[in-house]
């Protein structure tokens, strides 16, 4: 149970039937309900989005006005290695699927090499900018999906003015609670879902880290291992991991993402079990089924040309094979 004392949350200003919305997320009825103190803060730059976002004036204990603007954010330039990313990670995903992205260059890539798809589903945790474009493009219309045809389901919004356009009174777009939207009970009942996200780094048998670096915290875990398991046990499904091979330090210093080990004390967001396919600007490799020699000789493959001698050799000194 939650143990606040206060609950503060924001919402827009009440229709005639008493009801607010929270607009851009959702809000925690159990925490509204269990919470002795509940105050909206009322503010009309707030959207009104439609799904399990509404909060009745009966719900709140004190209503503050304020009138700040909404938190928005346009997405950054791609370079060519995120466009060679996209365009890897495309070639994997079928007309009609259902797809999850994340958030960062890499997934916007990947929605840009979307635009030449038919008739995709949005089934995600975050609905981003680059998901606005492929509805408003006629790429994602969701009319196969197989749960919530014709509408985008996600938890909460972040991105972009357009974004927010897009997603301000959209009867094709709900919102609702993570625990439902990242339930993989309910993700693997889409229509062919694909599950894309991104990591800090991997080592050579496909364990993602995604949350830290060695031992210090860099992001939250979010849902893409829920993600990732609705989509392993969805018919026609993939999970799929995408990121560049290599990252170059402020003093020039490159350094591969692939690793034999991953830095000691990080985390393993995503076991590698939970992977089918990790995607670099150098190819794609399956990890579905395979051995573990399999899953060594196909992450050396698509590392970075500089690092290859040295995984090899480090794969050889760790009896990985």
């Amino acid at each position: 149970e939650y143990s606040y004392d206060v609950y503060l949350l924001g919402g827009c200003p009440f229709n005639r039937h008493g009801y607010s919305f929270n607009g851009l997320g959702t809000p925690s009825y159990r925490a509204i309900k269990n919470t002795p103190l509940v105050v909206l803060l009322l503010n009309p730059n707030i959207p009104i989005v439609y799904g399990e976002t509404e909060i009745h004036i009966d719900m709140v204990d004190y209503i503050v006005e304020e009138n700040s603007p909404i938190n928005t954010f346009e997405p950054g330039p791609l370079t060519d290695v995120d466009r060679t990313i996209g365009e890897n990670v495309a070639s994997l995903v079928e007309d009609g699927s259902t797809i999850q992205l994340g958030i960062g260059a890499i997934p916007d890539a990947v929605a840009q090499a979307f635009l030449v798809k038919k008739d995709l589903g949005i089934h995600t945790e975050m609905v981003t900018s680059s998901m606005a474009d492929l509805v408003l493009a006629g790429v994602a219309n969701g009319s196969k999906k197989t749960i919530f045809p014709n509408r985008l389901i996600g938890g909460f919004v972040s991105g972009s003015q357009k974004l927010v356009d897009f997603v301000t009174e959209n009867p094709s777009v709900h919102l609702y609670p993570f625990s439902f939207v990242n339930n993989p009970w309910l993700i693997c009942q889409n229509y062919k879902m694909c599950s894309i996200n991104t990591c800090i780094e991997v080592d050579l048998t496909g364990q993602i880290a995604s949350e830290t670096i060695g031992p210090r915290q860099f992001s939250g875990t979010g849902g893409q291992n829920d993600t990732a398991e609705g989509a392993i046990h969805c018919p026609g499904g993939k999970s799929i991991i995408a990121f560049a091979s290599a990252v170059t330090k402020k003093d020039g210093t490159r350094l591969s993402k692939i690793k034999s080990m991953l830095t000691p004390g990080s985390v393993v967001t995503m076991s590698r079990n939970n992977i089918d396919f990790i995607v670099t600007e150098y190819g794609i490799a399956p990890m579905k089924a395979r051995t573990v020699r399999q899953r060594v000789e196909n992450m050396i493959a698509i590392a970075h040309p500089d690092f290859r001698y040295e995984l090899r050799e480090q794969a050889k000194q760790l009896m990985l094979w």
